[in-house]
Formats: C-alpha cells, sequence, structure tokens
C-alpha cells in the first residue's frame, strides 16, 4: 500500500543511536513475526515509544515505520518498532496481544538497557493506530500517551470491508457486537491516556470523519489531547510525506510524556 519509503518525511534532531534488529520480544508464541528493531539513543533514563505499523491488519513490515523509528531516536526517544501477527489467519485480538507482549518486554528490560519504564508511548498509522488506540484504551495503566494517524476508530461504520472482515472474522451484519467491542471509539473513558491524532482530510481509504468523531468522545470524557488536520494528501502520501505530522506528534511528546 505504502511506496516510495525511501522518500519518507522526517524530524530529525541531534541524538546518536544504536539499532539491535529482530528482537523476539516473546517466547509464548513461535510465529516468525514476533519480532521487533529496538533504537536506543545515546540518553539515559529515554522514555520508550513502541511503533506499530499498518497494512490493514493484513500486511506490510515494521520497515515502513522506520522514518518515525529514527526521527524519534534522534529526538532522545528509544524506539521498538515490531512486527505482529497478520490476518486473516490471526484474527482479533491477535496484534493486541503481540502489543502488549511487545510493551512487557520493554519494560521487563528497562533496567538492561537504562529506559525509563514508567515512560511509555505507542505510535501507529492506518490500521497501527487501531491498534495502539485500542489497546490503550483498554489498557489504561499500561501506556502513558498515543500518537495515531489516519485510523479507523469505529469499525462498525464499514458493513463489507475485506480488510475488517480478515481482521475480524465477518462482514459487519453477521457480528455487530464484535464490530462495537473491537472499535476503540467506544472505549473511551476519563482515565484514558493522551492521544495526539493526525489523519488527512482528503482520505479516501480511511475517512477523515473517523478522527473527528474520535476526537469528539475525548473532548467528551475530557481526555487531554490534539489534533493536527493534513490538508494536501491522502492516506498513503500522509503517511510518507508528511513531516509536520511527525513534528507535532514528536512535540506532544516532548510535552506531555
Amino acid at each position: 500500500m505504502f511506496f516510495v519509503l525511501n522518500a519518507c518525511a522526517t524530524y530529525q534532531s541531534d541524538y546518536d543511536y544504536i539499532v539491535k534488529e529482530d528482537i523476539r520480544y516473546t517466547q509464548k508464541k513461535r510465529d516468525k513475526r514476533i519480532v521487533g528493531d529496538l533504537y536506543l539513543p545515546n540518553k539515559k533514563n529515554a522514555a520508550i515509544v513502541v511503533l506499530v505499523h499498518g497494512g490493514g491488519w493484513e500486511s506490510r513490515h515494521k520497515g515502513d515505520m522506520n522514518h518515525i523509528a529514527k526521527s524519534l531516536a534522534t529526538n532522545g526517544y528509544a524506539v521498538f518498532n515490531i512486527n505482529y501477527r497478520l490476518s486473516p489467519k490471526f484474527q482479533h485480538p491477535a496484534a493486541i496481544e503481540d502489543l502488549h507482549e511487545a510493551v512487557e518486554y520493554m519494560k521487563r528490560h528497562a533496567k538492561k538497557y537504562q529506559l525509563n519504564k514508567n515512560k511509555i508511548a505507542l505510535w501507529g498509522y492506518s490500521s497501527g493506530g487501531h491498534t495502539v488506540s485500542y489497546y490503550a484504551l483498554k489498557n489504561k495503566k499500561q501506556v502513558n500517551l498515543v500518537v495515531s494517524g489516519g485510523a479507523p476508530y469505529d469499525l462498525s461504520v464499514y458493513p463489507s470491508s475485506g480488510y475488517v472482515k480478515g481482521y475480524l472474522g465477518g462482514f459487519r451484519d453477521q457480528m455487530i457486537d464484535r464490530y462495537k467491542e473491537a472499535s476503540p471509539i467506544n472505549h473511551v473513558t476519563k482515565d484514558a491516556p493522551a492521544f495526539f491524532l493526525y489523519h488527512a482530510k482528503s482520505d479516501n481509504l480511511v475517512e477523515y470523519e473517523q478522527m473527528i468523531n474520535f476526537e469528539k468522545m475525548l473532548k467528551k470524557s475530557s481526555v487531554k489531547h490534539e489534533t493536527h488536520s493534513v490538508a494536501f494528501w491522502g492516506h498513503a502520501m500522509t503517511f510518507i510525506i508528511s513531516s509536520e505530522s511527525i513534528k507535532k506528534g514528536i512535540l506532544f511528546l516532548d510535552k506531555n510524556l
């Protein structure tokens, strides 16, 4: 779905970092995708950000998020950029469970890497944004902050999406309760972590209204949040080109993590 990734936007600063690739973050599952790349900045007690890629829950790879990982690492954040099990073979909540294992891995190894296990954020785009949002709202004490871009927060508006069918195991009218349960918008409460949301106004894959409606729920529950609307591009190009989205997301982390 995403292309020309070598031209991805960045927002870089001055921290040096090293990368430890393909770390297996749990032994509970044998799937070969249960690995992540750990970016370690030259900074003690760095906050942790776990990245989750998009791809409709059914495809793509952690490499898509490398430009965001590099931007975060050069700004002094430790980053765990993960793969996870894909649908339709592995359906909801498999990706959520994998993200949980990645978060737990970082907490267990925070002392080893001289990181701050009490400052953990999640960042995802598209279906990855859904995954991090759902996880954070269902596990409110596990993370402090979420950055989510181009994400579907209400799955029940898609009666015949092939992506959602693969992720949940059927079309909406066959399992409306499952669609509602898997929608982050239905789990917002006043004790939710802070959210930074960004979305393209011209997104034809995941509609801009998804962010607007989710923001309304955050406001209703008085959850700290900010939003950024991208004026010029659609779903894929916002991910690839919008350096302003990355910059604003990192600045939100700086202020609130």
